[in-house]
């Protein structure tokens, strides 16, 4: 009786320790749907921008060398008035290895938008003070979202970690 608890208990401290275990970066993540997780940033229809998805010409214009890498999927838009600060684009790279220079591609977008002097003064600012460039897992994201910034990376990284 007593070996056959021994056994009982020592496998379920295995099963317990498996259970803890994760692949990869150690780090879990969920599958999200990065289109409807956008569809949850903007609550309230009194303050959401105009948007328009940021597809073909467009996107490489803004975003080169994005179409090159593989991706699960992609989410990307901009307002339709330029004279509003709010972009949101959110990748899942298939590989890891893509992450860093998704990133760089994001980082290059925020250095033209502020370096970009034809903007209103009030959108260069929000490119160079609010925009978040945050990536968790395969997972990557860039959020300009006026006043929204924090809540918007917090609620993205509780969605990617389940």
């Amino acid at each position: 009786m007593k070996k056959i608890l021994s056994m009982g208990l020592a496998l379920a401290l295995s099963l317990a320790m498996l259970a803890g275990c994760t692949s990869g970066s150690g780090q879990k993540t969920a599958d999200v749907n990065l289109e409807e997780f956008y569809q949850t940033i903007f609550t309230d229809p009194e303050n959401t921008p105009a948007m328009m998805p940021l597809e073909g010409e467009m996107l490489e214009a803004f975003y080169p060398g994005l179409a090159e890498v593989e991706l699960k999927q992609m989410v990307a838009y901009m307002p339709m008035i330029t004279a509003v600060a709010c972009e949101i684009v959110m990748v899942e790279c298939a590989n890891a290895s893509d992450v860093d220079a998704v990133k760089e591609i994001f980082q290059a977008r925020v250095d033209s938008q502020v370096g970009n002097h034809f903007n209103y003064p009030a959108v260069i600012e929000a490119w160079e003070k609010e925009v978040k460039v945050v990536s968790n897992g395969n997972y990557v994201a860039l959020f300009l979202v006026s006043g929204m910034g924090d809540q918007v990376v917090e609620n993205f990284n509780a969605a990617i970690e389940g």
